[in-house]
């Protein structure tokens, strides 16, 4: 199983929990009030939470809240890769875990977004690399001493990416989970559930097959991806209107 070398091992419940999981899902909750402004045309962003469970018992792994303060929030709808945010992951009720982006000034390949992965002690898992690749979909996800452990790769030659809808080939967009010698290890699905017209349904779903990735801290970090590309390319409404999420990459990059 690829990452069991992975050194990171610190005596946790939450930790622990993650070894015997093959299979989850990422479950982002509806916001009402972020739908109706949306549907009016003046999108208000609300705090994102996300409920992280294993698909084969339905058992709660992680609860993910946003902490980004209000004003920050609505700065991330003008300058996506610049604006900070922060989200905790809580286990049993607990944080156990924090997903953090810093303020940055970020223009094509220039300062690129990471986000940092660390327990609640300060004690740092990894960080996540949002590189400058065009129209591809790509993130590096990289252990607390910077080694590469994954990548997960979208290309962009899939139709839920340029024309996002609940039915058919759009209702998908399919991520490879890649070891560092570019081999597929396993895959996250984006669900598409909805679209502008389905408004009570505007929800993100994530289904993550770990597959080879054996490490509860290399999972973690796969999951921290799954947030973070959330944030980047799923996380607007108004996103349908504008040519997909390929429209949203051309603009960003």
């Amino acid at each position: 199983m690829y990452g069991q070398n992975y050194s990171y091992s610190p005596p946790m419940q939450s930790m622990e929990h993650l070894k015997s999981v093959t299979h989850a899902e990422i479950k982002e909750e509806i916001r009402i009030v972020e739908a109706i402004t949306a549907a009016l045309g003046q999108e208000i962003e609300m705090a994102n939470k996300y409920r992280i469970v294993d698909s084969h018992t339905g058992g709660d792994i992680f609860y993910a809240v946003e902490q980004t303060d209000c004003i920050t929030r609505q700065l991330k709808q003008c300058c996506p890769d610049c604006a900070a945010w922060n989200v905790d992951l809580l286990y049993a009720g607990n944080p156990a875990f924090k997903l953090e982006k810093a303020w940055t000034a970020t223009c094509c390949c220039f300062n690129r977004p990471i986000v940092t992965v660390q327990d609640t002690s300060g004690v740092p898992v990894g960080h996540v690399v949002d590189p400058c690749t065009c129209c591809n979909l790509v993130f590096h996800a990289k252990d607390h001493e910077d080694r590469d452990l994954v990548t997960i790769d979208g290309g962009c030659c899939q139709l839920g990416l340029f024309c996002p809808c609940p039915c058919g080939p759009c209702s998908r967009v399919t991520f490879a989970i890649q070891n560092p010698e570019g081999r597929q290890i396993g895959e996250i699905v984006k669900k598409i559930k909805c679209c502008k017209w389905m408004i009570q349904e505007d929800v993100d779903n994530y289904e993550i097959e770990f597959g080879e990735v054996g490490h509860p801290a290399a999972k973690l970090m796969v999951l921290a991806v799954a947030i973070f590309m959330d944030f980047k390319y799923f996380n607007e409404s108004s996103r349908d209107d504008d040519g997909g999420i390929i429209g949203e990459v051309l603009e960003s990059d």
